[in-house]
């Protein structure tokens, strides 16, 4: 029996469980009384696959033959439950070893612990802490597993003090404590904290491996800092760690995300040339890239490659290809990626909708985007902002703000809380039809709101005023701005200075343009925009 033991194992470890269970079975009707390891391994593989009912069956079954279940076996199933959290069913089973006399072990409290951490519930893991104090010394898992919930909770002042209290008892952080302190640290933009950690790890027997790389070098890409994230990515390599797919995706989207075009695809390229294997990811990140910079013939040449290697486009392709072609007013081609999108099986979620309505919005197809809104809201019910937000832009433009009024009440009855974008969309067109009373009384809910104008919103307000003449409330709105901490743009400095010319007041445009002198904004750019 213990050949077969020995064998059924080794199918376990080899991903064939489900065969080692068929053998069993096999074993046990012909008599034979299996060994508690074996019943472990098989309750452990059903535990993992989150087949928790069956385990409890078979369990059942064990204890028939009397093979009885062990602080293992409770483990495993305390696990399971907790994977699937069932953490009121993992307790119960706790409470069923002490009944049954099976006494339990760490590994058991920390099975618990983790449940409870996982589920967010860091109150209740603390109790098993304490618990765990009366019996066992909690270990280095006990401690990652707190500090790897509380830096995911957004508490890191408490994932250091656990670290801290970890260190004073003389327990040794291993590669997974710093990966999480290192990955909570970045992800709170404390990067010299995390650098500090690097630091620490280098004193110690711990080796960052790829793991700990791409915690820095994401949260660097993800701040701007692309230039440090390389730095790392060359110290990494200097290692000996080899990168992988996911630090290149993120340099790659980094550099595109800060505006360095060229930075981005030549990283590219050196991933390649280090054998990175490229997935749809990475590829999605130069696609998306280049088409946000109005690249687009340069993007289709990297799907052409992504073809040539029979990798699929993702929603998110296909999204910014349908988006790049909209903003070069190719509404045709931009309707054929979508259909291409469907008909590779990926249904347009909200944000590639919201890129059609947008798209056909900005080019004045106002009932075509009518018809793709109200899809949106059949499809979604609770359409969200980006959609309202991008339909109410294009109805006020084309000046249909009856319309723009009922979406505005249908948003907020829908509980979507109407942005800045949406009352300076609204703002504005009330300011393009002339109706300066009601655009300053929007302005006003907007602030009770508590939602503050921007630059956009001041410029309507000033165009309005300044185009019917009124410009001395114009110049007022324009102070209450500056006021506001809000600074002027080249477009309201003309919009006042055009207004002044027409009432022969030069100097309030000497005024202005002696300001614009001040800030480093030359006058005669304006004059120019004058026309």
């Amino acid at each position: 029996m213990r050949a077969w033991n020995h064998f059924l194992h080794r199918l376990i470890k080899s991903n064939c469980g489900e065969l080692a269970i068929k053998v069993l079975f096999c074993l046990i009707g012909r008599g034979y009384r299996p060994h508690i390891s074996s019943c472990n391994a098989v309750v452990s593989h059903l535990c993992k696959l989150g087949h928790v009912a069956y385990s409890e069956q078979f369990v059942k079954l064990m204890m028939r033959l009397r093979c009885y279940p062990d602080v293992f076996t409770y483990n495993s199933l305390i696990d399971g439950n907790c994977r699937l959290g069932k953490l009121k069913s993992a307790c119960s089973l706790l409470k069923r070893m002490r009944t049954v006399g099976c006494s339990f072990d760490r590994v058991t409290l920390n099975t618990l612990v983790n449940g409870y951490c996982k589920n967010g519930l860091l109150r209740e893991a603390f109790a098993f802490l304490g618990l765990m104090w009366k019996c066992y010394r909690p270990n280095v898992i006990t401690y990652s597993t707190f500090v790897d919930s509380l830096c995911k909770s957004g508490r890191l002042d408490d994932a250091y003090d656990v670290f801290d209290v970890m260190t004073m008892e003389g327990i040794s952080p291993n590669l997974i404590t710093f990966t999480c302190l290192i990955d909570g640290c970045c992800k709170d933009d404390r990067f010299d904290a995390a650098f500090d950690l690097f630091e620490d790890m280098s004193k110690t027997s711990v080796i960052p491996n790829v793991v700990v790389y791409s915690a820095v070098v994401d949260g660097l890409c993800k701040k701007g800092l692309v230039e440090r994230a390389a730095d790392v990515f060359e110290k990494m390599l200097a290692n000996g760690v080899q990168p992988n797919t996911f630090i290149l995706t993120s340099l790659v989207d980094g550099f595109f995300k800060t505006d360095k075009v060229d930075a981005g695809l030549k990283w590219f390229d050196r991933g390649v040339k280090e054998g990175i294997e490229l997935d749809v990811a990475a590829y999605g990140a130069v696609v998306c890239g280049l088409c946000a910079h109005g690249k687009l013939e340069k993007a289709l040449e990297f799907v052409g490659e992504m073809k040539k290697r029979r990798m699929k486009c993702d929603r998110i392709i296909f999204t910014a290809l349908i988006d790049a072609y909209m903003k070069q007013g190719n509404l045709r081609f931009a309707f054929d990626v979508q259909e291409d999108m469907v008909a590779s099986g990926i249904e347009p979620d909200i944000v590639t909708l919201s890129a059609l309505i947008d798209g056909l919005c900005k080019h004045g197809q106002l009932d075509e985007a009518r018809r793709w809104f109200h899809k949106v809201k059949s499809l979604y019910p609770s359409a969200n902002k980006i959609s309202y937000t991008i339909f109410m832009d294009g109805l006020c433009k084309e000046g249909h703000l009856k319309e723009a009024e009922f979406i505005f009440m249908e948003m907020v009855e829908n509980g979507i809380v109407p942005d800045k974008f949406v009352y300076t969309s609204w703002i504005a067109g009330l300011c393009r039809q002339g109706n300066v009373v009601e655009a300053f009384k929007l302005k006003n809910t907007m602030t009770r709101q508590g939602c503050e104008p921007d630059l956009f919103t001041y410029n309507s307000l000033v165009w309005c005023l300044a185009k019917k003449g009124l410009m001395i409330e114009a110049k007022q709105v324009f102070d209450d701005m500056l006021h506001r901490g809000i600074k002027p743009d080249r477009v309201v400095y003309t919009v006042l200075i055009e207004g002044y010319l027409k009432q022969e007041d030069m100097a309030a445009v000497s005024s202005l343009q002696e300001e614009m002198r001040n800030i480093k904004m030359l006058p005669g750019a304006v004059k120019d925009a004058c026309g």
